[in-house]
């Protein structure tokens, strides 16, 4: 609240007077009226004065040094010849529309193959000739004019290359096809009518040349059956080397399977010699340990003294156990022979009786008797020999087995060796096979869909036909001179009105009455002139006349 409260009552009053006169549009608060901005203006007009003559300068300069663009135009036409409804491609046989026929027609017509091949035909000093507009008579303002546009565009000659050559093209032609037409449009850009059409003459009829090389049906159906033939060839050749490494260098008919074999017969003879000798070794202990019990200190006796009626006892129990496995065995022969009288039945009971004599022999020889001793060889030391005379043999045919043992493992190593050294050759000699059986495999999937497509009589796959050639240009495309330079003006102008508005927007300084009404709302009685140099001339000049 200020201090003086007769300034604070006058404020509230003046306040409430300005709700009555409402400000006039244009005039509100916080905006940029157009009386400032003209005042604006004109305090900046050196500023929109230089920003105007600057743009228009940059048109003059570009109306200048432009050089006039001509632009030819050429027209192809798709036409689809029959073949359309069968696709030969490698990887997919299936219906082909003229869409996507029309597709890959534009796609070849982008391709820098067909770019280089107009570099080549028409030449890199050609497409990158300097521009040189009017003629050798000119003279005067348009001579001078003439003059700077050739100095402007001018090229080096170490400039002109293919590279430099083929950019110029894919800047300046262009394909452009209709939706839903067999049409496409060709144009070139040049700086001379007659280059242009020159140019898009020779794109044009390299375009049909490409497009025929890409499509024609004799070619791709020579070089689908030279692709399978050599592919043949190839597969045949790398079959036979194969075939020959097996037999004359390798000796054996399946390689892989003979080196697993021979992995395997090492593996096990080598498992075999191990196991022999561990039992050779076995029973040579063996053998130590039953001699020097039948030999040795602690030997086994070889007589022993037995009595002589216990002997015939042992015989005769002996005697009875035998006929006693006889008359089991007739037993189960008699349910099995029904005849009484057969050979074999026959025979067991003359067995059976012959037991019962030899029975009735050695009891007679034991009643009555008295014991005598007698000697007789001991059964543990037969056992014993018989033990080692078994183990002999044992080690004798184990040491005969494991000599052939090693010789075999020796071989099958020595195999197995020299089957390694050549493994492999062997690998890349059956991965040429696979190499060429495969792409015998593809080509001959080509060859097959290239026949079937000249059994169905089907012509080429489509062809581009040149239905309007590259015109000449009458008239230049550009530049339109005149636009340049009240553009330039414009932009000029128009830049320099905003940065006065962008200057003006923030402006807070005191400049005329009205500026300083607004701060304070209060009334300006009085204004005291600029005194400089020109309000002195302008007033000494008003006092002159009597004023």
């Amino acid at each position: 609240m200020t201090k003086n409260l007769a300034d604070e009552l006058q404020r509230t009053a003046r306040a409430a007077l300005t709700g009555l006169q409402p400000t006039a549009q244009g005039e509100e608060a916080g905006g940029l009226s157009f009386r400032r901005l003209l005042a604006a203006a004109f305090r900046a007009r050196y500023l929109v004065f230089g920003t105007t003559l600057f743009g228009l300068l940059v048109g003059t300069f570009l109306a200048i040094t432009t050089a006039n663009n001509y632009v030819s135009t050429g027209t192809f036409r798709l036409a689809g010849i029959g073949a359309e409804k069968f696709s030969a491609d490698s990887t997919r046989t299936a219906e082909t529309s003229l869409e996507s026929i029309a597709t890959g027609a534009t796609y070849i017509l982008n391709t820098d193959e067909l770019m280089t091949r107009v570099v080549k035909r028409v030449g890199a000093a050609r497409i990158l000739a300097p521009y040189q507009p009017g003629g050798a008579d000119e003279s005067g303002p348009r001579a001078w004019f003439f003059k700077i546009q050739r100095d402007w565009n001018a090229t080096r000659e170490a400039d002109r290359t293919p590279e430099e050559a083929l950019k110029r093209l894919k800047k300046t032609v262009f394909v452009e096809r209709p939706r839903y037409t067999d049409v496409l449009i060709t144009t070139c850009s040049a700086n001379n009518p007659e280059l242009a059409q020159e140019i898009l003459s020779a794109y044009m009829a390299e375009a049909i040349t490409l497009h025929i090389e890409k499509y024609d049906d004799t070619r791709a159906y020579d070089a689908a059956k030279l692709a399978f033939e050599g592919s043949e060839a190839k597969r045949k050749a790398a079959t036979n080397k194969l075939r020959e490494f097996l037999d004359r260098k390798a000796f054996v008919e399946d390689f892989d399977m003979e080196l697993t074999r021979l992995k395997k017969s090492v593996a096990d003879s080598g498992t075999e010699v191990a196991k022999l000798e561990t039992l050779i070794t076995v029973k040579t202990a063996a053998i130590e340990s039953l001699r020097l019990k039948l030999e040795g200190p602690d030997a086994i006796p070889k007589m022993v003294e037995e009595d002589q009626v216990g002997i015939a006892s042992d015989q005769l129990a002996k005697y009875r156990e035998e006929q006693a496995k006889l008359v089991l065995q007739l037993g189960v022969l008699k349910k099995d022979r029904k005849n009484p009288k057969d050979f074999d039945v026959v025979t067991l009971e003359n067995r059976i009786a012959g037991y019962d004599e030899l029975i009735r022999k050695a009891g007679e020889s034991t009643e009555g008797r008295t014991p005598q001793k007698v000697s007789v060889i001991n059964k543990a030391y037969t056992i014993r020999q018989e033990e080692k005379l078994k183990t002999e043999t044992e080690v004798e045919t184990a040491t005969t087995t494991l000599g052939l043992t090693k010789q075999m493992h020796e071989k099958n190593l020595a195999s197995l060796r020299q089957l390694q050294t050549l493994e492999s050759e062997f690998v890349s000699l059956r991965a040429e096979k696979v190499t060429a059986e495969g792409n015998e495999e593809a080509s001959r999937i080509n060859w097959e869909a290239w026949q079937q497509k000249r059994a169905l009589s089907q012509g080429n796959f489509s062809a581009l036909k040149d239905v309007a050639p590259a015109t000449l240009p009458l008239e230049k495309e550009g530049p339109n001179r005149g636009k340049s330079l009240l553009g330039g003006l414009f932009v000029g102008l128009f830049l320099g009105l905003g940065i006065v508005v962008l200057r003006s927007l923030p402006d807070t300084v005191v400049r005329t009455r009205e500026d300083l009404e607004s701060i304070d709302g209060l009334a300006v009685i009085g204004a005291m002139p600029r005194l400089d140099a020109t309000n002195l001339r302008r007033h000494v000049a008003l006092r002159e006349q009597g004023w």
